[in-house]
C-alpha cells in the first residue's frame, strides 16, 4: 500500500468543519503513531493488532475477547474513572456499533507515552471488505495536549449536531490493505475516502493504493515508504496524490502493520488526512517538504510557488461549490462576478450574446462600490456603440480566450477604436482602469453564449499566462453550470406552460362563485397529475371534482387530461347520475379502453333547491375527503364514504349526500395540501379544518389564505372551493 488520500471528491482544498478549535484533526493525527485493533464481530473477539496496540496492552495473547483486551489496557474515561458499558467504546464495538470519536485514557508504558495519557477512539464497520466484512477497525490516536482531549471530549457531548460531533470520525479517512497479498491490495476503505477521493469501494477493492500518485509525487519518498513497508514497519509520510478527477492535493499518510496471534504481520492499516491548506503555511518544513512542493508545481503546472497554486486550486473550488448551489441564471452570474472580482479584476463585465451573436445582456461588477454608477454608465454607452456583427467573432477572432497585458498601449489604440461606433467610449474605460484584460468564454454544451472580460487598472500586476489558465478553466466550470441553468429554467417554463394549458378556467355560474388555485413542486421539468374541475352540469347541477393521477412526468399529465376529459363525459348527463355512478362509469371506461392510468378522484354534485339549501351528493375514488365549512365557520370532514381508487379494477362505489344551508363552502384539494413527510393524514387533515376556518369567506382571498398557510410543500398542490349561495 503505497498512497491514500482524504478529499471530498471536488477540485477543492477542503476544510475541516470545527477546523480552528481545539477539536482539530492536527491536534489528533499529527503524524504520532496509532494503535489499530481487529475486531471479529462474530466471536467479539481481537483477532489482529499492529505492535502499538500490543504495547497498550502488554501480554495479551492473540485472539482475545474485547473486556479482556480492554482490562489489560486499563481504558478509563479522561479522569481516570471507570467507563460503564454504554460509555464503554469497545463494548459498543461489540454490538457492531460506529463510534463516531470519544475521549479515553491508558495506563501504559509504550511508544504513547509512559503515563496514562489521553486517546481519541475511531471505530468502523468494514462493510463490503472481502474477507473481512464481518470485522470492524478501531483506531486509537493519541491527543497531543491534555486540554485538547478535554475539549475533545465536551465538543462530542455538548454539541447538539451530529456533523460536529463526528467530525474527527467523518474527516478521516480509512484504508486495509493485505499485507500477505501479491503487492499489497486493498481489501477494505471507509465511506469518507468513497466521498473524498471519488473512488468507489468497488474500483479499489484488489488495487494497489498507488494509483493515487501521479508524475509529480516524490519518488524518493515512494521508495522511502516501499522499503519500510517491506520491512513490516510503521511508515509516517506526506506525499502528493491525486484524485480521480485529476485535481491535487497533499496527503499525510500514517500506515501501521498489524500482527495476528502468530505474530505474522497480516494487514496495514492506513489513517490519511488531506493536509495542503497546511503545506504552504508550515513555516518548519524540512528539505523534503520543499522538494514535494516543487513537484507539486510540477504536477498541477500552474504557478511558479505553492501559494500562488493554492491560491488558483482555492479559486477553482470555490467557484464550483458557490455556483453549483443555484439554479437560478441571474443569481448564478453574480456570483461569479463575485469571485473574479477583486481575485482576478478590478472590474469585471459579463456578456450574454443572443442568438444571432449581439449583446443580450450586461452583468458589470467593481471592486469599488462607489464607482458602480459610472460602471453602469459605461456598460450603456458600451451596449449602445458595439460595432455590428458577433460580439465574440469580434473580440477574440474565433478564439475561445485571450490575453491582452498591454492594453492601455498606444498599439492597441487602433484595435480597440475597431471594436465601437464611438471612439469616445475608450476615454470612459480608461477612466475606469483598464490597463490589462483577459477576455474567456463561457462554453455550453452546444457553443458558447457568455463572454466574461476581466480588468484590471493601472497599479495592480497585469495578467499573465498563468491567470489566463485560471480564468479558462473557470470559464469552463462556469459555462456548464450556467448552461445547466438556462437548460433548467427553460424547462421549468415549459412544464409550468404545459401544466396551466391543461387546468381548467373555471366557469361563472349563478349562485355561487368558486375559485382555484395550482402550485407545482420546486422540481425543475416535472408536471404532475394533480388537477381540479367545476362543471355546469345541466339543470341546476354543479359538478365539482379534484383528482392525483400517479406519475410526476409528461405521461401523468397526459393521462390526466386524458381522465379530465373521461370524468366530464361521465358526469355530462341529462338523468343526473350520482357522484358515486360517475366515478364508476370513469373507471368502466378506463378499463374498458386499455388504458393503465391510476388516480386518486373526488367528485360531487351540488343543487340548488327551492328554499336556497343546496343538496351535496359525494363519492371518491381513493381520494382525501372533501370538506365543508358552513356559515357558522364550522368545518366539517366528508370521511363518510370511501372507495378504491382509479385504474385497479372496476368496482361499485358509494356516496354520500348533505344538505348544505345558503353560504356554505366546498373544499376539494389533493394530498400535496395536507400530507408532511413522516406526518399520518389524520394530523395533516386537522391542520386544514384548522386553517379553511380561519380564513375569510371571499373564494379568492380564501385560496390565497390556504395557499400561504399551507402551500410550502415538496409536492404539487391543487384544490378548489366552492361558495354555495349566500
Amino acid at each position: 500500500m503505497e498512497s491514500a488520500t482524504t478529499s471530498d471528491g471536488t477540485p477543492s482544498v477542503p476544510t475541516t468543519p470545527g477546523a480552528g478549535s481545539a477539536t482539530d484533526l492536527s491536534v489528533v493525527a499529527g503524524g504520532a503513531p496509532a494503535a489499530v485493533l481487529l475486531v471479529d464481530l462474530t466471536s467479539r473477539a481481537v483477532v489482529h493488532a499492529n505492535p502499538v496496540a500490543e504495547q497498550l496492552a502488554p501480554g495479551v495473547r492473540l485472539p482475545v475477547g474485547l473486556d479482556d483486551w480492554s482490562d489489560a489496557a486499563d481504558l478509563r474515561d479522561l479522569d481516570g474513572a471507570e467507563l460503564s458499558s454504554t460509555e464503554h467504546p469497545l463494548s459498543r464495538v461489540a454490538r457492531s456499533l460506529p463510534v463516531a470519536g470519544q475521549a479515553v485514557s491508558a495506563a501504559r508504558v509504550s511508544e504513547l507515552g509512559h503515563r496514562r495519557d489521553p486517546l481519541w477512539v475511531v471505530a468502523l464497520p468494514m462493510l463490503g471488505a472481502p474477507v473481512l466484512a464481518d470485522h470492524a477497525l478501531v483506531v486509537f490516536l493519541p491527543l497531543s495536549r491534555r486540554e485538547a482531549a478535554r475539549a475533545a471530549a465536551d465538543a462530542a457531548q455538548a454539541q447538539a449536531q451530529v456533523r460536529d460531533r463526528a467530525v474527527l470520525a467523518t474527516g478521516m479517512s480509512f484504508t486495509v490493505a493485505d499485507a500477505r497479498g501479491e503487492d499489497l491490495p486493498l481489501v477494505w476503505v471507509n465511506p469518507a475516502f468513497t466521498a473524498m477521493t471519488g473512488y468507489s469501494l468497488e474500483e479499489v477493492v484488489g488495487r494497489n493504493c498507488r494509483f493515487l500518485q501521479g508524475p509529480g509525487t516524490d519518488r524518493d519518498a515512494v521508495r522511502a515508504m516501499r522499503r519500510a513497508l517491506d520491512a513490516g514497519e510503521e511508515v509516517a509520510t506526506t506525499l502528493l496524490n491525486h484524485r480521480k478527477d485529476g485535481t491535487a492535493f497533499w496527503n499525510q499518510l500514517l500506515l501501521s502493520p498489524v500482527h495476528g496471534p502468530d505474530g505474522e504481520l497480516t494487514h496495514y492499516v492506513g489513517i490519511q488526512t488531506d493536509v495542503t491548506a497546511r503545506v504552504d503555511a508550515d513555516d518548519e518544513r524540512d528539505r523534503a517538504l520543499s522538494a514535494e512542493r516543487r513537484a507539486r508545481e510540477d504536477a498541477e503546472a500552474a504557478h511558479r510557488d505553492a501559494e500562488s497554486s493554492r491560491a488558483r486550486l482555492e479559486l477553482l473550488a470555490e467557484a464550483t461549490s458557490r455556483l453549483a448551489v443555484t439554479l437560478d441564471v441571474a443569481e448564478c452570474r453574480q456570483r461569479l462576478l463575485d469571485l473574479v472580482v477583486p481575485g482576478l479584476a478590478d472590474w469585471a463585465l459579463l456578456v450574454s450574446t443572443d442568438e444571432q451573436g449581439g449583446v443580450h445582456d450586461v452583468a458589470p461588477r467593481h471592486r469599488d462600490p462607489s464607482r458602480s454608477g459610472e460602471l453602469h454608465r459605461y456598460v450603456d454607452r458600451w451596449i449602445a456603440s458595439i460595432a455590428p456583427g458577433p460580439l465574440l467573432q469580434t473580440l477574440l477572432g474565433g478564439e475561445h480566450a485571450r490575453l491582452i497585458a498591454d492594453y492601455d498601449s498606444e498599439q492597441r489604440r487602433c484595435e480597440r477604436e475597431s471594436w465601437v461606433a464611438d471612439a469616445s467610449l475608450l476615454e470612459l474605460s480608461d477612466a475606469l482602469g483598464a490597463a490589462s484584460v483577459l477576455m474567456v468564454t463561457l462554453p455550453g454544451r452546444r457553443h458558447s453564449a457568455d463572454l466574461l472580460a476581466l480588468v484590471r487598472a493601472p497599479g495592480s500586476p497585469r495578467h499573465t499566462p498563468d491567470d489566463l489558465h485560471v480564468a479558462v478553466d473557470l470559464g469552463r466550470r462556469a459555462g456548464l453550470i450556467l448552461d445547466n441553468a438556462r437548460l433548467y429554467e427553460e424547462q421549468h417554463r415549459i412544464a409550468a406552460t404545459l401544466q396551466n394549458s391543461l387546468l381548467p378556467q373555471l366557469p361563472a355560474v349563478p349562485g355561487a362563485r368558486a375559485a382555484a388555485r395550482y402550485r407545482a413542486s420546486e422540481s425543475g421539468a416535472r408536471v404532475g397529475g394533480d388537477f381540479y374541475e367545476l362543471i355546469d352540469l345541466p339543470g341546476d347541477g354543479l359538478g365539482l371534482a379534484v383528482g392525483d393521477v400517479v406519475g410526476h412526468d409528461v405521461m401523468a399529465a397526459a393521462a390526466m387530461g386524458h381522465l379530465r376529459g373521461l370524468l366530464r363525459a361521465s358526469a355530462w348527463d341529462t338523468t343526473g347520475p350520482a357522484p358515486s355512478l360517475v366515478l364508476d362509469r370513469v373507471d368502466q371506461l378506463l378499463d374498458g379502453l386499455g388504458m393503465t392510468t391510476m388516480a386518486t378522484l373526488a367528485y360531487a354534485r351540488a343543487t340548488a333547491a327551492e328554499d336556497g339549501s343546496w343538496l351535496l351528493e359525494h363519492a371518491t375514488a381513493g381520494h382525501p375527503p372533501l370538506l365543508v365549512r358552513g356559515p357558522d365557520g364550522r368545518v366539517e370532514v366528508l370521511d363518510d364514504v370511501h372507495g378504491l381508487m382509479l385504474g385497479v379494477q372496476p368496482s361499485v362505489r358509494t356516496g354520500g349526500s348533505r344538505r348544505l344551508e345558503p353560504g356554505s363552502t366546498v373544499l376539494a384539494y389533493t394530498d400535496g395540501l395536507v400530507e408532511r413527510r413522516g406526518e399520518e393524514l389524520s394530523v395533516g387533515l386537522a391542520r386544514l379544518a384548522r386553517t379553511l376556518a380561519d380564513a375569510p369567506e371571499d373564494v379568492e382571498e380564501l385560496c390565497e389564505h390556504l395557499l400561504a398557510r399551507l402551500g410550502d410543500t415538496d409536492d404539487d398542490v391543487a384544490f378548489v372551493a366552492l361558495r354555495l349561495g349566500g
